[in-house]
């Protein structure tokens, strides 16, 4: 049983395959004969009217042996042999006449035959020149996505040099490293020593705070301000020591970094703090955070001599880099990330390109 199942499925397979064979060649000759269906038609037009005139001939010819014989076998009057002869003269020149017909359509058939075969010349070539056509084209898509891998690659390297002249010009604004280390190390030294001076001038102030005061949100211009003594908010930040805090520049959030490698974000808000974000990528406690001039960045350095941005809306690492040994002081500008080091003044870019001053 299993062989005769075996047997019908191998002919079947068999007569697929015929038929599969059968069905390609129909259509590869119905698509090669379709531009020469006319003249095809006409050809067998032709053949076909040559039979028909060569069956007349014969027929003729038949006719004539007859009306000879006839005549050589009998002595008809001679009416007769005049009709005879109009007879013969009439299929003579009907005989011509085919003749001639036939060497016209012999003709047609050549000059059809000499078409076809220019024809097909001009096919053959025209394919030829399809083929060529869409070999240069695939060669022109190459090309094409080789100059646009090309142009990305210069706007890169365009984009780097863009960054390294504006670092150029920012060091060449001043007359040495030395000189923009020194105005730098003089304006945040101003402003830390403007700070120690509130301070002490705070401490100083002994004068007791009216009970009416406490109600006060907001202070009065032109009345002086103490040391607040009243703690707002009080919440566990990190996991260990809480080594650096940042106000955000344009909301009430606020950064924080500590031993446990982590950047916090903290909304501040009716008395309570909500963690709205942890920054991670650290390898050491972070030691120092900055927002930008927007606060949509923000800026930490860690003990693992590697200083890092976030983006705040997403809290995705934008950058990491190692820049010193031992940090001194960080601030995220409005233009560049200004990094103090023990021997180095490091210069980060908003692109993030690095440039070192030796002091």
């Amino acid at each position: 049983m299993a062989a005769s199942e075996s047997g019908v499925s191998s002919l079947s397979r068999e007569n697929n395959w015929r038929k599969n064979l059968i069905l390609q060649l129909q259509e590869r000759n119905k698509r090669q004969t379709y531009c020469f269906a006319d003249l095809i038609s006409l050809h067998n037009r032709l053949f076909e009217n040559v039979n028909t005139l060569r069956g007349e001939n014969i027929q003729l010819t038949i006719s004539n042996e007859t009306l000879r014989r006839e005549a050589a076998s009998g002595t008809p009057g001679l009416s007769v042999n005049a009709d005879l002869e109009a007879r013969l003269l009439k299929q003579a020149e009907e005989l011509a006449t085919l003749h001639r017909r036939k060497g016209e359509h012999t003709q047609q058939i050549v000059d059809i035959n000499n078409k076809l075969q220019e024809m097909m010349k001009e096919l053959q070539a025209k394919e030829i020149s399809l083929a060529e056509s869409v070999e240069l084209n695939a060669n022109l898509r190459l090309e094409i996505s080789k100059c646009l891998n090309r142009e990305r690659e210069l706007e890169g390297v365009n984009q780097m040099l863009k960054d390294e002249h504006q670092a150029l010009q920012l060091a060449e604004s001043f007359s040495s490293p030395t000189a923009f280390l020194m105005h730098t190390i003089l304006k945040f030294g101003k402003r830390q020593a403007k700070m120690q001076k509130e301070l002490e001038d705070a401490a100083r102030d002994t004068r007791p705070i009216s009970p009416d005061r406490s109600s006060l949100k907001e202070g009065i211009s032109g009345l002086p301000t103490a040391v607040p003594t009243k703690v707002s908010v009080t919440f566990t930040a990190h996991d260990g020591e809480v080594y650096a805090v940042k106000w955000s520049p344009v909301e009430r959030m606020l950064a924080t970094g500590g031993a446990d490698r982590k950047v916090k974000l903290w909304n501040i808000s009716k008395g309570a703090a909500e963690n709205k974000g942890i920054l991670v990528g650290s390898n050491a406690g972070v030691m120092c955070v900055d927002f930008d001039s927007t606060g949509t960045l923000i800026l930490g350095a860690s003990n693992d001599y590697a200083s890092r941005v976030w983006t705040v809306s997403d809290f995705r690492l934008k950058v990491s880099r190692k820049a010193c040994m031992q940090l001194i002081f960080l601030e995220f500008t409005t233009n560049d990330v200004i990094l103090l080091c023990n021997t180095v003044l490091l210069i980060l870019l908003p692109k993030y390109n690095l440039f070192e001053f030796e002091y």
